[in-house]
C-alpha cells in the first residue's frame, strides 16, 4: 500500500466510494493511486496542467503497477474530463481563489460531478462563501495537521436549496463548528492570533483603522475569541 502524508490521507478518506474520480492538480499522482489500491475507486483519473507532474503520477502508477486503473492526463482545471465521467473530484493544495476560479472555468463539467473534495491552501471562507452561491452545499469538512501546519478539507455537493453561511461560518466552517474535532481548539487559537496580526499591521495606518475592513477583522475577532473562551 503506498504512504501519503496525513493531508493527503484525509483528502482521500473524504472522497466517497465511487466508479471514477479524478484528481485535478495532481502533482505526484499519490491520491488517485491511494484509492485506487486501497479499492475505494475503481478508475481514477491524475490531471495536471504540466508535464513533470504528469511524469511524476506516470511513475506512481507504474510502481503500483496501475495499468488500466490509473489514467494521466495534461489539461488545465476540469478540461481534462468529459461531462459525467467523473463521480467525485479532488482538488487539493491550491489557493481558494485558484479553486473557485476552476470550478467557474467549466460549468458544464463541474455541474456533473456528485462530490468535490477541496482543499484549499488559503481563502477557506473565499471558498466557502462562492460554493453557497453557487448551487453547492458543504456536506462535511475535516482538519488534519501535517508538519506543524492545520489544513482544511472541504466536502462540497450540489444542492436545491441554498445553504446560508454566517460570517463566521464561512471563515471557521459550519461543519467544523458543529463537530468541534480534536483540532478545534488549536484552529481557532491559530486564527485568533492571525486576525491580531493583522489588526497589528492595519494599525499602523489611520486611514486602514477607519475602513470596513478594519472593523470587519474586529469583529470577526470578538467572534473567534467568545468561542475561545466557551470551549475554555
Amino acid at each position: 500500500m503506498i504512504h501519503i502524508g496525513e493531508r493527503l490521507k484525509t483528502v482521500a478518506s473524504m472522497v466517497p466510494l465511487c466508479q471514477t474520480m479524478a484528481d485535478i492538480g495532481t502533482d505526484h499522482g499519490y491520491v488517485p493511486a491511494y484509492l485506487a489500491l486501497s479499492g475505494q475507486c475503481r478508475h481514477v483519473i491524475a490531471s495536471d496542467i504540466a508535464e513533470g507532474p504528469c511524469r511524476a503520477a506516470a511513475e506512481t502508477r507504474d510502481r503500483y503497477s496501475l495499468f488500466g486503473q490509473m489514467e494521466i492526463r495534461t489539461a488545465p482545471g476540469l478540461k481534462g474530463l468529459r461531462a459525467g465521467e467523473a463521480e467525485a473530484v479532488v482538488i487539493a493544495g491550491m489557493g481558494g481563489a485558484t479553486i473557485v476560479s476552476i470550478l467557474e472555468e467549466d460549468p458544464e463539467i463541474a455541474t456533473t460531478v456528485e462530490t468535490f473534495v477541496l482543499q484549499p491552501m488559503n481563502a477557506a471562507n473565499l471558498l466557502r462563501r462562492w460554493l453557497v452561491q453557487h448551487g453547492y452545499r458543504i456536506a462535511d469538512e475535516a482538519l488534519c495537521k501535517e508538519n506543524g501546519h492545520i489544513y482544511v478539507i472541504i466536502k462540497a455537493i450540489h444542492t436545491e436549496k441554498k445553504q446560508n453561511l454566517s460570517a463566521i461560518e464561512e471563515e471557521l466552517g459550519p461543519c467544523i463548528m458543529e463537530k468541534k474535532p480534536a483540532l478545534w481548539q488549536e484552529f481557532i487559537l491559530e486564527k485568533s492570533e492571525y486576525y491580531r496580526r493583522l489588526l497589528r499591521q492595519m494599525e499602523v495606518s489611520s486611514a486602514a483603522m477607519n475602513s470596513d475592513k478594519y472593523k470587519d477583522m474586529k469583529n470577526m475577532l470578538v467572534k473567534v475569541d467568545a468561542l475561545i473562551n466557551k470551549s475554555v
